[in-house]
């Protein structure tokens, strides 16, 4: 059982309040009767050593077998009694053991020496025991009824709490609309299941914002871009030197890259099955010499030196587009993160590996690298990597870094399906 579930807590509860309970009630049974006895048996013994002070000829009668309960010491017969219990300063005792015996206990002290007189109270004590079993009886009893009662009493009050539950885990994430108070008629847990709903609501009307903005942003977006493309397709059409025809083709593939980014954006910001971007059996290695041939004025900035060892016999059904993104922002941040080193990409079957020995990844860092937002640049966005992490769990592609820090890092990917 759960130590923290609400359920243990309130059969806790109750066990312990009971037992508490009990315990309380069956020690005052106790402390009342035990002080009930010593006041009774002390006004009794003490009534009737008055009588043997005011007529001592009595005290011989005491020591006959019809009052065998009663013991009396005076005199030299006080010198038979155990030294602790001649130590005794005059007053009452109850239960003082003596003979194997419980005694009550009067003594006092006369002008003619002290008096001990004892009345045998075994038979009271045995009693006194026998019920203090009971009453521990009664309340290991007590305390198995109130474990059983609490039990059933917390699956009762529970039961609309778990049923809130498996409804709120049973809400398929992409339906909308759905609202859950008016299946719960008792007041508190229709209380907490309208302040579901109405939070429901709010993302509801997030998301929508959310959507309506990125279908915006991207026509927005595409409308330039779309601008660019055929500007350049004009300028393509004229004789340019090689220089020229290089950049003009690098203009067209940022374009593409734009276009392409946007569209898996709108994806990936979408939970419907149906959104799907096109796909076709894609060969990797060209698609990464393309990634690395487009790095290479940046990987040329920061003097770094490249090795490519690429199996060219290796297809992916993962749409390009999304591929690209993923690559190209672990072999940017490869670059970005490495200087006067070397990068080196590694396509092993559906295994790729792109490793660097630049500045590293910090332990305490590394476990927040996909984070959205977290950056280990201070002008860094920290959205690269997260759109990388969510298109790999989107699509099962295995993601694992390795890092030391100052040494370098080795990202590796394992895509599903690959031939």
């Amino acid at each position: 059982m759960n130590s923290h579930s609400l359920r243990h807590r309130m059969i806790a509860t109750t066990v312990v309040i009971i037992i508490v309970t009990s315990t309380l009630f069956a020690s005052v049974l106790l402390l009342i009767k035990q002080r009930l006895e010593a006041a009774t048996f002390g006004n009794f013994v003490e009534s009737h050593l008055k009588v043997l002070i005011e007529n001592p000829n009595n005290a011989s009668a005491l020591n006959n077998s019809p009052f065998s309960d009663w013991y009396f010491y005076q005199g030299e017969d006080i010198l038979k009694l155990p030294e602790n219990i001649q130590a005794l300063s005059s007053g009452t005792y109850h239960s003082i053991a003596l003979h194997n015996k419980h005694l009550h206990l009067q003594i006092v002290d006369t002008d003619k020496g002290r008096l001990f007189l004892a009345y045998d109270i075994s038979e009271w004590e045995e009693q006194e025991h026998a019920l203090l079993r009971t009453l521990a009886i009664g309340i290991l009893v007590i305390t198995l009824l109130a474990l059983i009662i609490a039990s059933k009493a917390a699956n009762h009050f529970l039961e609309p709490i778990q049923r809130l539950s498996k409804r709120l885990s049973a809400l398929p994430p992409g339906e909308r609309g759905t609202r859950i108070a008016g299946e719960f008629q008792d007041s508190d847990i229709k209380q907490i299941a309208t302040a579901f709903d109405s939070y429901l609501t709010r993302i509801d009307q997030f998301v929508d914002r959310e959507r309506s903005f990125s279908t915006a942003a991207s026509h927005e977006l595409r409308t330039p871009l779309s601008v660019m493309m055929g500007a350049t397709d004009i300028l393509e059409s004229y004789q340019h030197s090689e220089v020229e025809q290089r950049a003009l083709a690098r203009i067209r593939r940022a374009c593409k890259d734009m276009l392409a980014f946007i569209e898996a954006a709108l994806f990936l910001s979408r939970e419907e099955d149906g959104l799907l971007l096109e796909s076709y059996p894609l060969s990797l290695e060209p698609l990464i010499r393309q990634l690395a041939h487009d790095s290479g004025q940046e990987i040329t900035k920061h003097n770094n030196h490249i090795e490519l060892n690429l199996d060219s016999n290796v297809t992916s059904d993962i749409p390009e587009s999304l591929v690209k993104i993923v690559v190209g922002n672990v072999l940017r941040n490869a670059v970005e993160h490495t200087q006067d080193g070397r990068i080196t990409i590694t396509l092993n079957g559906p295994q790729l590996s792109i490793s660097d020995t630049g500045t590293g990844i910090s332990p305490e860092h590394l476990g927040r690298i996909f984070e959205r937002s977290f950056s280990t640049k201070s002008a860094g966005t920290g959205l690269g990597l997260d759109m990388v992490k969510r298109i790999c769990d989107r699509f099962g592609i295995s993601i694992d870094i390795d890092s030391t820090l100052h040494k370098g890092t080795t990202v590796t990917l394992l895509f599903p399906n690959s031939q």
